[in-house]
């Protein structure tokens, strides 16, 4: 893969499968295209812009960073490529944190 990176407010994410299939616990086989309308996405974070500045210049932190497992609405993709999905970093919704086995 080339090495691209994001700029702005935006956000490149890992490929999601959105033809993956899934089956429900009653044997319901369902795309996750199917559910977009309201479904949430977990992808890695693979570049992030360094965001917009505010009225005075400043650029807001986030608490996340590039190689991070997000959640995501998946309807706010709003591009997609061969390689990774683009998003803002206002779709955000949480950062996943693995549980540490110790």
């Amino acid at each position: 893969m080339k090495k691209t990176k994001a700029e702005g407010d935006h956000i490149l994410i890992e490929k999601v499968d959105y033809e993956e299939e899934q089956t429900t616990e009653s044997g319901i086989i369902i795309r996750r295209s199917q559910i977009l309308d309201s479904s949430f996405c977990e992808s890695k974070i693979i570049s992030m812009g360094l965001g917009l500045p505010l009225i005075n210049g400043d650029i807001p932190e986030v608490s996340y960073k590039e190689g991070d497992t997000i959640l995501y609405d998946a309807r706010s993709r709003i591009g997609m490529h061969e390689e990774f999905d683009v998003i803002r970093r206002e779709h955000v919704i949480a950062v996943v944190e693995k549980d540490e086995v110790g």
